[in-house]
């Protein structure tokens, strides 16, 4: 063959292999590569594109985890390089070293290759070597610097068409927004880039995958980041990312961690040690042996002492690294550790050695610092230091989510809270003191419910989603009861349903939102006007509650929680068994039966025991978890009382407060609904609307979603008498059944009346 036509062949192969690797897809990027390889070393004048070939196919192989391949290639590359194509091999070696682990020696390729790319004639190598030096700057905390090499790839990606480029670029100016806590910037950044990628190269999805689910899990959303990185994994292991596959695994580790799995966490963690090892990268490994070890200290089945010991060891590592602020988190896991060795006196001394928490800290290390500082004071009996340590790290963690204008991201970031809330209910109960039980309980629950306002976006494409979601879920209502197959159906809400909370997630919060306080309980019982509170607290495996009357505040010892959880979800069972089915007679008679022993268990396990506080005062209850369904209204002592449900004193203080206010003489303010199907719906809508003249009524055709959604704006108090379903993954897309269709609760979270919904569990989401 010809030596021109032998280099039109080898060009074309390389430009196949370049497509292949823009989109994600090394293990054919390498297959093309080494095609045009073989053409070019049959004609030793390819000598360019021979060296071309060499240092694509470096990158391509690298990508699949044969790093030392790539390096060699490299090697055998600088032979045949001529002076224009250097910039690009001293870029491709920069991106091998980054990705083992050597960031300084990355650098300096970096700048010198950035140095002597131009602008106008190599455009897009130039927007490259930029954007992985970005990653550089990145990792070693230089974010100005990062930003500004993102701005000016962004530019001339942009100035010369390279809309790939552009939506990488976009995508590390995300995770920039993620380092800054900007998370609604970081996913509105990440959604466009989806859009792009999916068009322009799908490879790269499962990349992004993880860095989205770095920001979820930032947020606290560590069930969606799992999701997501699930599927990252899947990808990666088909495409043969070995990095992105590393990378998942460790964003994993964290998830799980978050979600209170510790095991897990440390699985995940030990298999992405496995993978960055096997990439030769010692500081990504190193940073997954941090997780392994905060893993196995949340698990406690490690011996504290041997803890501290991998901790003082690794701590040294991760300083010697590089990574300082990783180093400080892993003095404090030693911190900890001693403290639960009974060497509170040493803990005390390696904690004065550490500065305090620093403005450019992750919120996870700062939280983790007031943990630590908490836990020592309280081993040297400072309870009132082990307090206010708690107490500040928790309003770190408020200033953080109030930066949410969303509320999956503000319920979300509350996860990193979790610990701090424990802590401070854990010492209130060891002190015996009702009071202070009362304060951390409401702190904790404070976390999930008392947000700063939102509002929904103004965003056309969620606001159709909204539409086609309350569409569908009508026909999979339609479907149940007329006893047709679902399946189909539940795909596309999977998609409805992620479309508008991604699209949410880009709203940003405000910003000067005050911290949460828990009223006095002086003030708690004179709105009780003679009603008992019981507030349920779960600490440990031990369920109790607090009750307040106007004569004492006492706390009761229920039991075991995990029974009384169990309990709850057999009595939710079984009501749910007889909801809108028509069974066999027999059927029928034995789920009566367990009802009425499943109902004799929970009045026995949560309510009997506080009974003798309570008298026949009307009740005010605040569950909590799984409790949190219970169906009080099923149980015989509160047949005959009036019975307030709330998720926390403070929500319920408001709320009163709100009604008094806002109440007009002649109950023009108040709406009432009733959807179809309900036994008494309409009955009791009558009813609750002789107490208010000038109530709005809607029952029948009338009870739409809109019409409710309409009336309940202007509304003091709205009460709902309808069928519903709870989505215990998401609040937010539990339904009212009305005529016409579902009422969602992301439509009607920012409408102002007290809302006071009726007949399903479903009412514990208002």
């Amino acid at each position: 063959m010809e030596p021109a036509a032998l280099a039109r062949r080898a060009v074309r192969w390389h430009s196949a292999g370049l497509a292949s690797s823009d989109a994600g897809q090394p293990g054919r990027a390498a297959r093309e590569l080494r095609a045009g390889l073989r053409l070019a070393r049959r004609q030793p004048a390819l000598r360019d594109i021979h060296a071309r070939l060499l240092i694509s196919l470096a990158w391509a192989e690298s990508e699949r985890g044969r790093v030392g391949l790539g390096f060699r290639l490299l090697d055998e590359a600088e032979t045949l390089v001529a002076a224009p194509q250097r910039p690009i091999l001293l870029g491709q070696r920069a991106l091998l070293l980054k990705r083992s682990g050597r960031n300084a020696e990355a650098l300096r390729q970096y700048d010198e290759a950035v140095g002597l790319l131009s602008d106008l004639a190599q455009p897009r190598d130039l927007v490259k070597a930029l954007n992985n030096r970005s990653l550089v700057h990145l990792e070693a905390g230089r974010v100005r610097l990062a930003r500004s090499d993102l701005r000016r790839c962004a530019e001339i990606a942009a100035r010369h068409g390279l809309g790939l480029h552009v939506a990488m670029a976009r995508t590390n100016l995300g995770c920039l927004d993620v380092i800054a806590g900007d998370l609604p910037s970081a996913l509105r950044a990440f959604a466009l880039s989806d859009a792009d990628y999916r068009v322009l190269a799908p490879g790269r999805l499962a990349n992004l995958a993880v860095e989205r689910a770095r920001a979820l899990v930032a947020a606290g959303l560590y069930r969606e980041a799992d999701r997501q990185l699930a599927g990252a994994v899947r990808e990666a292991t088909q495409q043969q990312l070995g990095h992105v596959y590393a990378d998942a695994l460790q964003v994993r580790a964290e998830a799980a961690l978050l979600a209170d799995d510790p095991v897990a966490a440390a699985r995940w963690a030990r298999l992405a040690r496995a993978a960055f090892l096997g990439r030769t990268n010692v500081r990504r490994a190193a940073l997954a042996a941090l997780l392994e070890l905060r893993a196995d200290q949340a698990a406690g089945a490690v011996d504290p002492e041997a803890l501290a010991r991998r901790a003082s060891v690794l701590a040294g590592r991760l300083t010697r690294l590089g990574l300082p602020e990783d180093a400080r988190v892993a003095e404090m896991v030693r911190v900890r550790a001693l403290v639960a060795a009974g060497r509170g006196r040493r803990a005390a001394e390696l904690l004065a050695r550490q500065a305090g928490p620093r403005r450019t800290d992750r919120l996870d290390t700062r939280l983790l610092w007031h943990m630590a500082r908490a836990e020592v004071a309280a081993c040297a009996g400072r309870s009132a230091q082990a307090r206010r340590s708690l107490l500040a790290g928790m309003t770190a963690l408020h200033r953080h989510r109030s930066r949410f204008g969303c509320a999956d991201l503000q319920t979300g970031a509350a996860v990193h809270g979790r610990d701090l809330a424990r802590a401070g209910l854990a010492g209130a109960l060891a002190e015996g003191c009702a009071t202070a039980v009362y304060r951390w309980s409401e702190r904790a629950r404070a976390q999930a419910l008392l947000l700063p306002p939102v509002r929904p976006p103004d965003d056309p494409v969620a606001a159709q989603a909204l539409e086609e979601l309350r569409q569908l879920r009508h026909s999979v209502r339609q479907a149940e009861l007329a006893g047709r197959p679902t399946r189909a159906f539940h795909g596309r809400l999977e998609v409805l349903q992620r479309v508008i909370r991604e699209r949410a997630w880009a709203t940003p919060g405000p910003r000067d939102a005050a911290p949460p306080t828990p009223a006095p309980l002086t003030a708690v019982t004179a709105e009780l006007a003679g009603a008992a509170l019981v507030l349920y607290v779960a600490a440990g495996n031990v369920l109790r509650a607090l009750v307040v009357t106007d004569r004492a505040v006492s706390v009761v010892v229920l039991g075991d929680l995990g029974a009384a959880q169990e309990a709850v979800r057999r009595l939710s069972a079984d009501l749910d068994a007889q909801a809108g089915r028509s069974m066999p007679e027999r059927l029928t008679a034995a789920v009566h039966a367990a009802t009425r022993r499943d109902v004799d268990r929970v009045a026995a396990t949560v309510l009997d025991p506080v009974l003798p506080l309570v008298g026949d005062r009307e009740l005010v209850v605040v569950p909590t978890g799984v409790l949190l369904s219970t169906p009080w209204h099923a149980l015989p002592a509160c047949a005959s009382r009036p019975v307030t449900v709330a998720p926390s004193v403070a929500v319920w203080l408001a709320a009163r407060r709100r009604l008094k206010a806002d109440r007009p003489a002649d109950g023009s303010a108040v709406t009432v609904v009733a959807g179809p199907g309900t036994h008494r719906g309409e009955a009791e809508a009558r009813a609750v609307a002789s107490l208010h003249p000038g109530a709005v009524v809607l029952t029948g055709p009338a009870a739409t979603p809109a019409a409710t959604l309409a009336a309940m704006t202007g509304a003091s108090l709205a009460h709902v008498a309808a069928h519903g379903q709870h989505q215990t993954e998401n609040p937010l897309f539990s339904t009212l059944e009305l005529a016409g269709g579902p009422l969602l609760g992301t439509t009607c979270r920012c409408c102002g009346a007290h809302r006071v919904p009726s007949c399903c569990p479903v009412a514990t989401w208002a």
